[in-house]
């Protein structure tokens, strides 16, 4: 370069470097290489494979495996018999004289009543039933009734904070809303 360019500051541009069609091809090599990268990085190494069949073991099952899975030769269509052997069994505590059995079938089935039931508190824990002014356990409590007191069904059913509520008549003549959980037919 002379000194008279380096004064005016011209002197090689880009574009007299690089021809145009440079401009183009050098972001698709780019993008091309760093695909081919992406692919190379990604890609399974191998083909996809059956997976193994798991060997079974003491503790996978109860007993040994006595049936696998057949072919049929004989069928047009090929027909997979299938088994149980595969499969793992769930060790069930077995009770013994000091643990009677508890039954748990109440506890998880609520009851349904209709409008004029009549019910008795019962299951509280001698913690007694809450009767509130609303379904729900935000609403005030009106007054607790001890185990075996005598109540009417006069609405509901509503459902409100995982409960299902009915509104009930106590003897007395009060009337709120109380769990049907600790409620059972008379």
């Amino acid at each position: 370069m002379t000194d008279s360019s380096k004064r005016t500051g011209r002197g090689r541009s880009s574009r007299d470097v690089w021809p145009v069609w440079m401009w183009i091809a050098v972001p698709v090599l780019v993008v091309v290489i760093v695909a081919a990268l992406w692919w190379a990085v990604f890609s399974p190494s191998e083909p996809l494979r059956k997976a193994p069949t798991p060997t079974p073991t003491s503790r996978a099952i109860a007993e040994p495996a006595t049936k696998v899975p057949t072919v049929s030769e004989t069928a047009a269509l090929l027909t997979i018999t299938p088994t149980l052997a595969f499969l793992p069994t769930l060790a069930l505590p077995t009770p013994t004289a000091s643990q009677p059995l508890t039954p748990t079938v109440e506890a998880t089935l609520a009851p349904t009543f209709s409008i004029g039931d009549k019910v008795v508190v019962a299951g509280t824990g001698n913690a007694g039933l809450n009767v509130r002014a609303g379904a729900g356990t935000g609403h005030p409590r009106i007054k607790t009734l001890p185990d075996g007191a005598v109540l009417e069904i006069i609405g509901g059913p509503k459902d409100a904070d995982g409960y299902t509520w009915y509104q009930v008549r106590d003897e007395s003549g009060a009337t709120g809303w109380a769990v049907n959980t600790y409620m059972k037919a008379r």
